[in-house]
C-alpha cells in the first residue's frame, strides 16, 4: 500500500474517532445537562414542598385589637420589639386602608409575617390575602377578589398552622368615651372624620357637615355618646363576641389593656418568644408605657385621653342614656368587668327610659 493510501486511511481513522469524541462529548454534555435540570426541579419541588410546609408549620403571633383598646400602643410595643429582634412585623389593616402603599412582594410579606398586628380583629380577613397579586386587575383600578372566600376565613384558618393569639379588650364604657374624646380631637390619620356628609342621620340633622363638625357642637355629652354608640357598635360588638371566642381557644388568651404592662412577661412567654430574649423584650416595650411619662407627654399624645377633665362627665352622662346604659352593661358584664359587689358597678338598667 502506497504511503499516500496509508495516510488517507489514518486521516479518516482520525476524523471518525474524532467526530465520535465530539459525538460521545455531545452526548454527555446533555446528560448533564439533562440530569441537572432534573435535579434543580427536584430541589425546586423541594424549596416549595418546605415553603408550604414552613407556611403551615411557622408560629403566628396575632395581636388582635379593636378601636381604642389599644392599637396604637400594641403597634409601637409589638413593632418595636420586631425590629429589635429581627422579626417580621405585619400590620395587617395598612395595605387594606391605604391600598396605593401595598409593595410589589406583597405576597412574601404576607407569608414571612412572624408578629401580626390586626386592628379590626374578628372582621373578615383582608381581600388582598386571598390574592395578593389578583388585589388589582391589570389596569390597577379595579379590585378583584372572592368575597365569600374572604370572609369565610380568619388569620388562623389562612396560615393553617400553629399561632398564638393575645386579644386586647377594655373596659367598654372607657373604650366608648375614649372613642369620643378622640374624635373630637379631629386625629389626622382619621379622614373619614373630615368627609362632608349629606342629611347626616347620626345626629337627626338634614345640613351637610363632616362627623367631627357635627359631634363637636354637641353640647351635651348624653347625645355625643349616642351619636358615639352608632359608628362604633360594630367594634363593640366584635370585641365582645371575639373575646368569647378566644376564651375557648387554648391558643388564645384574652389580654386586659388595663393590665398589659404588668403582665407582659407572661404573655410573651405565652406568644412563645424565647425564655432567654423576655427581659429585653419587657425593656423594649416598657419605652412605650405611658405610666414611664412626663405629664407634657401625655397631654399632647392625641391617643392618650385617660387624663382628659371632660372624661368623668361623659361617663356620668351613661347613666343618663338608656340605650347607652344597657349596651356598656351588657358587654361590660360579658367581659367581666363589673359584678353586683362592685363599687363602680353600672346600675343594672335603672334608668330605663
Amino acid at each position: 500500500m502506497s504511503a499516500i493510501a496509508r495516510r488517507g486511511i489514518l486521516s479518516e481513522r482520525r476524523s471518525f474517532f474524532s467526530r465520535k469524541r465530539s459525538a460521545d462529548a455531545s452526548a454527555e454534555r446533555r446528560k448533564k445537562a439533562k440530569n441537572a435540570r432534573r435535579l434543580i426541579a427536584s430541589s425546586e419541588k423541594k424549596s416549595d414542598d418546605k415553603n408550604k410546609r414552613n407556611k403551615k408549620e411557622k408560629l403566628r403571633r396575632i395581636i388582635g385589637t379593636h378601636h381604642k383598646t389599644g392599637t396604637a400602643l400594641m403597634r409601637d410595643v409589638f413593632d418595636s420589639i420586631s425590629r429589635e429582634f429581627e422579626y417580621n412585623f405585619l400590620n395587617l389593616r395598612v395595605y387594606e386602608d391605604y391600598p396605593y402603599l401595598q409593595p410589589g412582594n406583597l405576597s412574601s410579606i404576607i407569608d414571612e409575617a412572624d408578629v401580626i398586628l390586626d386592628y379590626h380583629f374578628s372582621k373578615p380577613i383582608p381581600s388582598y390575602f386571598i390574592n395578593a397579586e389578583d388585589w388589582y386587575s391589570s389596569d390597577r383600578r379595579v379590585r378583584r377578589f372572592n368575597k365569600q372566600q374572604r370572609e369565610c376565613q380568619s388569620l388562623a384558618s389562612y396560615y393553617q398552622g400553629s399561632y398564638r393569639i393575645i386579644h386586647l379588650i377594655r373596659d367598654p364604657r372607657d373604650a366608648l368615651v375614649s372613642g369620643v374624646l378622640y374624635h373630637m380631637q379631629n386625629p389626622e390619620d382619621e379622614s373619614w372624620l373630615r368627609e362632608i356628609r349629606v342629611g347626616d342621620e347620626l345626629f337627626n340633622s338634614t345640613s351637610s357637615s363632616s362627623y367631627v363638625q357635627s359631634i363637636r357642637r354637641l353640647k351635651n355629652p348624653v347625645d355625643a355618646l349616642a351619636a358615639e354608640l352608632k359608628i362604633a357598635d360594630d367594634e363593640l360588638r366584635m370585641l365582645g363576641l371575639a373575646a368569647q371566642d378566644c376564651e375557648i381557644d387554648i391558643r388564645a388568651m384574652n389580654v386586659r389593656l388595663e393590665s398589659f404592662f404588668d403582665e407582659l412577661d407572661d404573655i410573651l412567654r405565652f406568644l412563645e418568644f424565647p425564655e432567654e430574649d423576655i427581659e429585653e423584650m419587657v425593656r423594649v416595650a416598657n419605652l412605650h408605657n405611658a405610666k414611664t411619662w412626663e405629664k407634657n407627654e401625655t397631654e399632647h399624645h392625641v391617643h392618650f385621653t385617660s387624663e382628659n377633665p371632660d372624661r368623668h362627665k361623659y361617663i356620668e352622662a351613661m347613666y343618663e342614656e338608656g340605650f347607652v346604659n344597657k349596651t356598656v352593661s351588657y358587654l361590660r358584664y360579658a367581659l367581666g368587668y363589673t359584678n353586683n359587689a362592685s363599687s363602680d358597678a353600672f346600675p343594672t338598667f335603672a334608668n330605663e327610659r
